[in-house]
C-alpha cells in the first residue's frame, strides 16, 4: 500500500533520504546528519549521490537508506520515476515491511508537488512489478512490503489526488503488461474480447463481434488474416461516455495480433516466440481504458481492437491475393506478414464510420521502426499536426517518448498497386512511413495520428520501468496524460 503522510507521522522502521552529488542531503537528511552512524558514512563518501546508488545504515531507532540523486541540475520526473522504482525494488528484495520516502525534497525544474509524487509513486508501483503466473517452484517466504510513506511538506490535498493518478496510471500500465506478458495459447482473440468485457464501469459499454457477427458486418480484410488460424478472431469495440452524450469521442484503435508467425511470408525461427507481444498496441487501448475508468475522466472515448492469429495453413491468405476491405477498397496482399494494416483498415474504417473528433492508433507495425528510433521512442506519423503536438508534449512529460516521421505525399505512390487499389507493402525503402501511408486510407478526413510501437512494446530501452523486462506497457502514460490535458484545454466535455 502506497500513501501520503506528513514528517511528523513517520513511523517506519526504515526511512529513504536523498543524497545528493558530492554527498548532499536534503533538509529530512540534515536532520539526522549529527547521528554519527550517519556522519561517518558521509565522511567517508562513499558514493557521494551517483545517481541510482543506495546503501543503508542502521541507527538507534530504526536504518536510514540514502539513495544517489546524481547531478541535481540533470534531474526530471523520468528519472525521480525510474529512482522510485529502484528504490521499491530494493526495498522488497530487502525484505522491508514498511518504509518512508523522502523524495518529494528533490528539486526539479517546473515540477509542482503534484507532479513529483504522481512520478514516484508510479515508479514505485511499476517497480514492483511481477510476472510469475506460469512458475510452479515454490517461492522462498519473504516479509512482504506491506506501506510505503511518500513523505511530503505541503498541500496533502494535491498530494493524494496525484497518488490516485499515479494508481490508475500504474494500474493501465500493468494490465497492459500483463496482457503482453501472457503466451499466444493463452492470450488468444477470445481472451482479449474476454479481457475487454471484464472492465466493468457505468460508463462504458463493450460489444465483442464472435466470427459470425464479424462475418454479418463485413470486416473481410480481418477475416482474410484470419484464414490460416483455427482460433476465432473478435472484433472488440468499447465506448466509454464520462462526458456530454453530444461530445464526439476520441477513438483509440489497437492491433490485436495476439501471434504473429507471418503467414505464408513466415517469419525466421529466431525469435519468432516474441510474436506474442504483437497484439501490445490492443493491451495499449485496454490499458488506457483502465486507467481513464478508474479516474473517471470527463472525456468521451471508442476503442476498437481487431483481433487474429497470422498462422499458416491450407486456408491461409497468400501473396498475390487480392482482398476487399470493409471500407471497399482493394489490397493486393504481396507480403502475408504485412498483416497488421489490414486488418487495421477494418477497424479504422469502423472508427472513422462513427465520426470520433480524432483517432489514434496504436501497433507493433513495422521492423523498420526498430531500425529506425530502436527502443527509445514511439514512431509517430498522422495528418493532425494538433494531435501530433500533444502527443509530443505527453510524450516529453511522461518519458513514453514519440519521434515524428515525415508523411509526404510522394510516400503514397509506393502502395499503388497496378491491379488493385493499393498494396499492403511499399518495399524496403521508407517501410514505416509507407504502412502509415497505407492505413491513411482508411481514416476519412477524420484527425489522426498513428503510433507504431514495435520498438517500445517489449524490451523498450530508456523509458521503460520493469525488473522483469517483456511487455513495457508503451503509450498508457503517454495517451493519458494526453487525455488529461484535451480535458483541461477544452472544459466543455466534462
Amino acid at each position: 500500500m502506497i500513501q501520503i503522510s506528513i514528517a511528523t507521522n513517520q513511523q517506519s522502521s526504515v526511512s529513504v533520504f536523498p543524497l545528493l552529488d558530492g554527498s548532499k542531503l536534503t533538509s529530512s537528511g540534515e536532520s539526522i546528519k549529527s547521528d554519527s552512524v550517519v556522519a561517518n558514512f558521509l565522511a567517508a563518501g562513499e558514493h557521494q549521490g551517483k545517481y541510482g546508488a543506495m546503501r543503508s545504515v542502521y541507527l538507534n531507532d530504526g536504518r536510514a537508506m540514502f539513495v544517489g540523486t546524481g547531478e541535481t541540475s540533470k534531474l526530471n520526473l523520468h528519472k525521480l520515476r525510474t529512482l522510485a522504482a529502484k528504490v521499491g525494488a530494493k526495498l522488497n528484495k530487502n525484505n522491508v515491511e514498511q518504509a518512508d520516502i523522502y523524495l518529494t525534497e528533490l528539486e526539479i525544474t517546473n515540477a509542482s508537488l503534484a507532479d513529483k509524487v504522481q512520478a514516484i509513486a508510479e515508479g514505485l508501483w511499476l517497480g514492483l512489478y511481477t510476472f510469475d503466473t506460469y512458475q510452479t517452484q515454490e517461492k522462498e517466504a519473504k516479509t512482504e512490503l506491506a506501506s510505503i510513506n511518500i513523505i511530503v511538506d505541503g498541500n496533502v490535498s494535491e498530494a493524494k489526488q496525484a497518488l490516485m493518478a499515479a494508481q490508475a496510471i500504474a494500474s493501465g500500465t500493468i494490465f497492459a503488461r500483463d496482457l503482453g506478458n501472457h503466451p499466444g495459447n493463452i492470450c488468444t482473440p477470445e481472451y482479449l474480447g474476454d479481457q475487454a468485457e471484464a472492465l466493468l464501469h457505468p460508463k462504458l459499454k463493450t460489444t465483442v463481434l464472435d466470427k459470425a457477427a464479424i462475418e454479418k458486418a463485413g470486416f473481410t480484410a480481418l477475416l482474410a488474416v484470419n484464414q490460416g488460424s483455427d482460433i476465432e478472431p473478435r472484433f472488440i469495440v468499447m465506448e466509454y461516455n464520462g462526458a456530454n452524450n453530444d461530445d464526439a469521442p476520441i477513438a483509440l484503435v489497437g492491433k490485436g495480433l495476439t501471434f504473429d508467425a507471418g503467414g505464408i511470408s513466415i517469419k525466421p525461427a529466431g525469435q519468432m516466440d516474441e510474436m506474442k507481444f504483437d497484439m501490445c498496441g490492443s493491451a495499449a487501448v485496454l490499458g488506457i481504458f483502465k486507467a481513464v475508468t478508474e479516474m473517471n475522466l470527463p472525456i468521451n472515448l471508442l476503442g476498437v481492437i481487431p483481433s487474429t492469429e497470422n498462422l499458416l495453413g491450407g486456408s491461409a491468405y497468400k501473396p498475390g491475393d487480392i482482398i476487399t476491405s470493409y471500407k471497399g477498397i482493394t489490397i493486393e496482399i504481396l507480403n502475408t506478414d504485412a498483416e497488421g494494416r489490414v486488418i487495421l483498415s477494418d477497424a479504422l474504417a469502423y472508427a472513422a464510420e462513427q465520426k470520433p473528433a480524432e483517432i489514434i492508433d496504436f501497433a507493433t507495425l513495422t521492423g523498420a521502426c526498430v531500425i529506425a528510433l530502436g527502443g527509445q521512442a514511439t514512431g509517430l506519423m498522422g495528418t493532425s499536426d494538433d494531435i501530433k503536438q500533444g502527443l509530443i508534449t505527453s510524450g516529453q512529460k511522461t518519458h513514453d517518448r514519440v519521434w515524428e516521421m515525415p508523411m509526404f505525399e510522394e510516400y503514397q505512390e509506393q502502395i499503388k498497386s497496378k491491379i488493385a487499389d493499393i498494396k499492403n507493402t511499399g518495399g524496403r525503402e521508407a517501410g514505416t512511413i509507407t504502412a502509415a501511408c497505407f492505413l491513411s486510407r482508411f481514416v476519412d478526413d477524420i484527425p489522426w495520428a498513428h503510433l507504431d510501437i514495435a520498438g517500445t512494446a517489449w524490451n523498450m530501452k530508456g523509458t521503460d520501468i520493469s525488473p522483469v523486462g517483456g511487455a513495457t506497457g508503451a503509450s498508457v502514460r503517454l495517451i493519458v496524460d494526453y487525455l488529461r490535458n484535451k480535458i483541461e484545454i477544452n472544459p466543455t466535455v466534462s
